[in-house]
């Protein structure tokens, strides 16, 4: 592959370039739908579960959103950025098959666009169109909870009732988009987890990693292993992350704002995601963990951009790869993960925490506080780049109060057993130091020249000083009209 240059700042694409390839034509018939078992209620008891989620810790959710239900398209379907492809910056538009364009539902046809009111409209809209193009295009306030077109209000009664019946899987080819409400509120999704895509067997009853090893083995392709889920635009959404009724244990909670896990060409732009109004200080006792992450990419995903969004109040942030040695098999040589124009502020830790990715970070702002009182929001950790991962990190901005200069390096930045590691141009400011350029390399050797890689996507690099007014100008949810 040749790889672009970079001149004054702005990342220049070869000429030599292959035929972009769109990427709803890397679907097939094989291509597995799983959204018939994700949006249904089952109203069942609390019980063990493996050993795990005890029923003496469920808990309903101890304060409930101002809602904001709409019953009316203030566009009056007029579509304006809904068809928009994704942009060619970032990992997202790339695939060991050549460059890649992620159209998501583009080429949707007429009865493939749908405008969604509540969750059981667009429960219904994904399972009607599968893995046709389609956009679906959500108003107001979606909550899995509420049924009868939001007049009927029933919390999660279990572990399984919250898993399966508050969940919605988006199956490939799908364009999901926020449309700000008439009185301008953007699109809001509370008590309900977004999936894209899962680790599935090839065999009824089979094993994830058995068949795919076998498929490899077998001498296949493993980009044409039948079970990714590819194609998807999530974009203008206000995501609150659920609070977990029936938590594994008193340490880990289960569902995600939203998850990736096993796709590849996803891009995923200005969104806002926190825990909303069920923070983890609300829990009591000893169960107190009541959130897993907030956007996380996992189980060999591949090829993802996560851009101009906005991430706040809550523990566990963003996840890239979900397990060491044991997930070699599926992430060895894949999250390649691109983070751009994001803002971190009171994301109190994995800012992001990376396993095998390889990652790029460039121009985000990080905001925070390690002196507050408020556990919902006091910074804890940044970037961390863990085992077999690579990193690059450009022209970041850290803006914090109760951190000084010294304590950058093992608290915005820290590391061990990755295989690469590169950090430059950022600038740290604070109450305790004032500001200063740092390179953020924290004393880690740079890798050898065969971990070295460059992106492989044409990107325009700001200024670190250009980020922290840039990104709060443009990130987050209802920015998109």
């Amino acid at each position: 592959m040749k790889y672009p240059l970079l001149v004054a700042g702005i990342v220049l694409a070869s000429s030599a370039q292959a035929a972009i390839i769109d990427a709803r034509t890397l679907t097939g018939a094989s291509t597995p739908l799983q959204t018939a078992q994700y949006g249904v209620r089952n109203y069942s008891a609390p019980v063990l579960v493996n050993g795990l989620h005890d029923p003496a810790s469920y808990a309903a959710a101890p304060k409930l959103p101002a809602w904001q239900f709409a019953a009316a398209d203030p566009t009056g379907g007029v579509l304006t950025f809904e068809r928009d492809p994704a942009p060619a910056s970032g990992w997202h538009a790339q695939s060991r098959k050549g460059a890649v364009l992620v159209t998501g539902g583009g080429a949707a046809i007429a009865n493939r666009v749908y405008t969604v009111y509540n969750g059981q409209q667009l429960v219904a809209a994904i399972n009607q169109a599968g893995n046709d193009p389609k956009i679906i295009r959500v108003i107001g306030h979606i909550d899995l909870r509420w049924s009868q077109n939001n007049t009927v209000f029933r919390e999660y009664t279990s572990y399984s009732d919250q898993k399966y019946g508050g969940s919605i899987a988006l199956p490939s080819n799908t364009t999901l988009v926020g449309i700000n409400d008439a009185q301008g509120r953007p699109a809001r999704i509370t008590g309900t987890a977004l999936l894209i895509g899962g680790e599935l067997p090839l065999t009824a009853g089979g094993d994830p990693e058995t068949d795919f090893k076998k498929w490899i083995a077998d001498g296949k392709d493993g980009e044409d292993y039948p079970t990714w889920t590819r194609n998807v635009i999530v974009r203008n959404l206000v995501i609150d992350t659920p609070w977990d009724v029936n938590p594994e244990d008193s340490d880990n909670a289960y569902a995600d704002g939203l998850t990736v896990s096993r796709g590849q060409n996803i891009y995923l732009d200005h969104l806002t995601i926190s825990d909303g109004d069920t923070p983890d200080s609300l829990a009591t006792g000893t169960y107190d963990t009541r959130h897993d992450g907030a956007l996380d990419v996992v189980r060999g995903s591949d090829y993802v951009t996560i851009a101009n969004s906005y991430f706040g109040k809550h523990h566990k942030t963003t996840l890239v790869g979900n397990g060491d040695s044991g997930r070699a098999w599926s992430d060895e040589g894949r999250l390649h993960v691109t983070f751009n124009g994001n803002w971190w502020n009171g994301a109190t830790t994995r800012l992001p925490l990376n396993r095998y990715g390889q990652v790029h970070l460039f121009n985000n702002l990080i905001t925070g506080s390690t002196s507050t009182k408020d556990t919902d929001v006091k910074f804890e950790s940044g970037t961390d780049a863990r085992y077999r991962s690579n990193m690059l990190l450009e022209n970041q901005y850290y803006n914090f109060t109760g951190l000084k200069v010294m304590e950058f390096c093992g608290k915005a930045i820290k590391g061990k057993d990755f295989i690469g590691f590169r950090s430059s141009g950022h600038i740290f400011t604070s109450d305790k130091s004032g500001t200063s350029a740092v390179d953020g390399q924290c004393g880690y050797a740079l890798p050898p020249a065969a971990s070295l890689w460059t992106p492989p996507y044409a990107y325009t690099l700001q200024t670190a000083t250009a980020t922290l007014t840039a990104v709060p100008a443009n990130a987050g949810a209802g920015k998109l009209q």
